[in-house]
């Protein structure tokens, strides 16, 4: 999705329009970019930034109930002790909610973002699910807390400029060794197109299955929303002895690490 900053309304009108084809295409889950909602820059202003009771945020909340959809979306949230958080909203149907504060910052957003300091999962009614961004892909760290609260797919929502075969050859360097050693689905998705104030991002989508192995991608560089079903979660211990069918989490010893 292009999100524009300064076009807050914009952004997310079109949102509307995404959700609801979500839902009558009877999706569970619909996933937007890293600050789909406000656009993603690092030169923001006041009118940029918003509060967890913004009605533009509450609208989105009451789509998820009428709906019956999970949403996660992005945006720039106020806090008021410092500067604001890069923060990725999963709203459930029945009011239950999950916030993540981007807890890593690339370069580019140091001395602009406050940091958070949390990483939890959420039990939505098909899966319990988890939430990384951009370049916090790249930190192992993350996924591993994830599986061990009981993550079994995760989002991670991005706004790179890296767009067609090198977003692809670049998420394809990593994203199969998150999903492969931590037994979970791993879904990417980009933002794409000029954010009204210098930056273009490159777009692309990514489904990888608990084995790494990618099952859906789209890296055609232009707007657009993809469905993808996917199977059940099973939870075999992963101690089999057929070296082919074992689940490297489990068999992990955390108390030498």
């Amino acid at each position: 999705m292009q999100s524009s900053v300064g076009d807050i309304d914009g952004n997310l009108k079109k949102m509307i329009a995404f959700i609801e084809q979500a839902a009558e295409e009877k999706a569970d889950i619909v996933c937007f970019p890293e600050m789909s909602l406000t656009g993603y820059s690092s030169k923001y202003g006041p009118e940029n930034i918003l509060s967890h009771d913004d009605p533009r945020i509450i609208t989105i909340k009451d789509l998820a109930s009428t709906k019956h959809i999970n949403i996660i979306f992005g945006f720039m949230e106020k806090n008021d002790t410092d500067m604001p958080y890069l923060t990725q909203l999963t709203v459930c149907p029945d009011g239950t909610s999950m916030k993540y504060r981007k807890t890593h910052l690339g370069t580019r957003e140091d001395g602009h973002f406050t940091e958070g300091n949390s990483i939890d999962v959420l039990k939505t009614e098909k899966a319990v699910i988890g939430v990384a961004l951009c370049w916090e892909a790249h930190i192992p760290d993350i996924f591993t807390v994830l599986r061990r609260k009981g993550a079994e797919l995760i989002f991670i929502p991005h706004a790179s400029n890296l767009g067609g075969m090198r977003r692809k050859e670049t998420w394809l360097r990593y994203l199969p060794a998150r999903a492969w050693d931590n037994d979970m689905y791993i879904v990417a998705c980009n933002a794409i197109g000029d954010n009204m104030q210098g930056s273009k991002f490159g777009g692309g989508s990514i489904v990888l299955n608990r084995k790494g192995i990618t099952i859906f991608e789209n890296f055609n560089e232009i707007e657009s929303m993809n469905i993808m079903e996917l199977e059940g979660f099973d939870h075999d211990d992963g101690m089999s002895g057929n070296m082919c069918d074992i689940k490297f989490f489990q068999r992990r010893r955390p108390e030498l690490y």
